[in-house]
């Protein structure tokens, strides 16, 4: 494991955490590369903020306030929350962290192995 990879120090301790986790586990398994510690990061932010926001809606106890016009309206930590959600998954897909995306990256590999190119071989062979 590439011990000079550190997470961010913006990170609360639970995000840090997930990216000590998830860098170890990539490095073990031969996949971390250059520059993902980047996407690391960005995935750790997003979590990060998904649950500051969770625990701001738990606390809030209310879904829903009213404006000064007397219009209802969401409390922003639902949207936060919402948002994060949608780019930690995005990001996850990427590390294919998720049980269907790395049993489609197995199916890759093994697709790859079996369609060997024997034309082109043939031809680089030449």
């Amino acid at each position: 494991m590439d011990d000079q990879i550190k997470a961010p120090s913006w990170l609360n301790s639970d995000a840090k955490a997930k990216f000590k986790l998830i860098h170890a586990a990539l490095s073990r398994d031969g996949k971390w590369r250059d520059g993902d510690d980047i996407a690391l990061s960005a995935l750790c932010a997003s979590y990060q903020h998904w649950i500051e926001a969770e625990k701001a809606i738990k606390k809030n106890g209310n879904l829903c306030f009213t404006t000064e016009t007397g219009y209802r309206q969401q409390i922003p930590e639902i949207s936060i929350a919402n948002n994060a959600m949608k780019q930690m998954l995005s990001f996850i897909k990427e590390f294919a962290l998720t049980p269907r995306e790395r049993s489609k990256l197995k199916e890759l590999i093994l697709e790859a192995d079996d369609n060997s190119d024997y034309e082109m071989e043939d031809m680089i062979q030449k």
